[in-house]
């Protein structure tokens, strides 16, 4: 045999060698690729419910937003309307006092006034 022939061979079994490691590694490689199918099959199926709740939850809220729009308006023409009643109670009990301090103050003075001059007259009467 000459240096040829064994190399011959040599390329041969190592061509075979080759072969085998990529029927090998194909192998593998398509057995990954299964098992991420499976995965992905599994994820989108777990995942199906979770989107069609998430679906029925957008639909609910869709069809709720009009009412609770309305509801709020509702609650704030209520609370306009307090707002306008507390004013006027507090303005008609700023006229009351004001009205009070203006005409019943100045002749709760002047009685007071009289009183002490009277009181004063009678002291000095009653000393003479």
């Amino acid at each position: 045999m000459d240096i040829i022939e064994i190399l011959t061979i040599t390329l041969i079994v190592l061509a075979s060698v080759l072969c085998i490691a990529l029927i090998y590694f194909h192998y593998q490689i398509s057995k990954s690729v299964h098992h991420i199918i499976v995965n992905m099959q599994e994820l989108t199926s777990s995942t199906k419910p979770l989107l069609q709740s998430t679906h029925r939850l957008l639909n609910k809220l869709n069809y709720m937003t009009p009412g609770i729009e309305s509801k709020l308006q509702i609650s704030k023409s209520i609370v306009i309307n307090i707002r306008k009643y507390v004013d006027k109670i507090l303005n008609v009990e700023t006229r009351i006092r004001d009205g009070f301090e203006n005409t019943v103050m100045p002749i709760i003075k002047n009685i007071h006034a009289v009183a002490v001059g009277v009181g004063s007259f009678w002291k000095s009467y009653k000393h003479k």
